[in-house]
């Protein structure tokens, strides 16, 4: 827990600076306090983690650093362009996401969570820094797509849910370009949503789909998992939703109808992530195959809170 909050401190305290060096300085701190969480961590290839994690991010790390100090004196043209591919390395872009699903399904839970969130945030505000129209639709349009193709058919929870992260950054850039008040609302919203799935699934010790069928859960704790999921996805009417609503709604009226089109594609496809394993866990790897044996009387005030949701959208719509 000292080493999540140290990455925590370390991470915002790069939001509050803007001098490149000290950004950069700040994030392999991070990286160093991150490479030490995995170490601590009671997965059965630490090391092998460990190890990939390091090498991947001092490769990157050292050639941001050479183009950081040409950016700083203008000294080679495509220097922002290659630091945009250094960045997007960092967090697990496509097309440099190999190290990232790389070591999904071998993380523990805690160290996946920090890794979806925290880790995030510094090389998200150099993109912020950095950015422009070409950039913006280079990386939304190719992480999303492809992270959303990539995704389909895992057995692994954390390899789908760091292909389904993929497609949650380009949802932090997408709402970052609007204004960070909407960034901050929406980053603060994900983590909430992933931090509650991430402890289900670490009380149960659950990281593959099948091991479901090995763990004594009851229907509700499962409809609990269903419900994060759907609300990471941003299905309506969940928390997730109603800020890509909000970004949406904006872009839209902007006149990119075609991005909204793309982004609203993609999150169609990254909602199928977790109907498909909803699916394993109630129907195929479950006790509970008999629905009508179960009392589903006492969903019936959840399911008019979910109608009456709807119906204020389409109000507010």
């Amino acid at each position: 827990m000292m080493l999540v909050y140290l990455i925590s401190w370390f991470s915002i305290m790069g939001w509050t600076m803007n001098n490149w060096l000290m950004i950069w300085y700040l994030m392999e701190v991070c990286l160093v306090l991150f490479v030490g969480l995995c170490t601590s961590g009671k997965g059965y290839s630490v090391s092998e983690v460990m190890m990939s994690y390091y090498l991947v991010q001092s490769i990157f790390s050292l050639i941001m650093l050479v183009f950081i100090l040409f950016y700083m004196f203008n000294l080679f043209y495509l220097c922002s362009f290659i630091l945009i591919l250094g960045l997007m390395a960092k967090m697990g872009l496509f097309p440099l996401h190999f190290w990232f699903i790389l070591i999904c399904g071998k993380l523990d839970w805690i160290s996946f969570f920090t890794l979806s969130t925290l880790m995030k945030l510094i090389p998200l505000i150099l993109l912020y820094y950095l950015f422009s129209t070409s950039s913006f639709y280079f990386v939304m349009i190719s992480s999303s797509f492809f992270g959303s193709l990539l995704g389909l058919n895992n057995s692994a929870i954390q390899k789908t849910m760091g292909f389904s992260s993929m497609i949650t950054v380009c949802w932090f850039i997408y709402s970052m370009s609007i204004s960070l008040n909407l960034f901050f609302f929406y980053f603060i919203s994900y983590v909430n949503m992933l931090f509650w799935l991430v402890i289900i699934l670490n009380k149960y010790s659950i990281f593959y789909i099948n091991q479901f069928k090995f763990n004594s859960m009851n229907l509700n704790m499962k409809i609990m998992i269903f419900i994060y999921g759907l609300s990471i996805s941003g299905f309506p009417p969940f928390l997730g939703f109603l800020v890509k609503w909000l970004a949406i709604n904006y872009f839209w009226w902007l006149g990119f109808k075609f991005l909204v089109s793309l982004m609203i594609l993609v999150s169609v496809l990254s909602v199928y992530f977790y109907l498909q394993m909803f699916f394993y866990i109630m129907l195929m790897f479950s006790s509970w195959v008999k629905w009508y044996t179960n009392n589903f009387g006492s969903f019936g005030l959840l399911s008019f809170l979910f109608l009456m949701s709807y119906i204020i959208l389409f109000m507010l719509y």
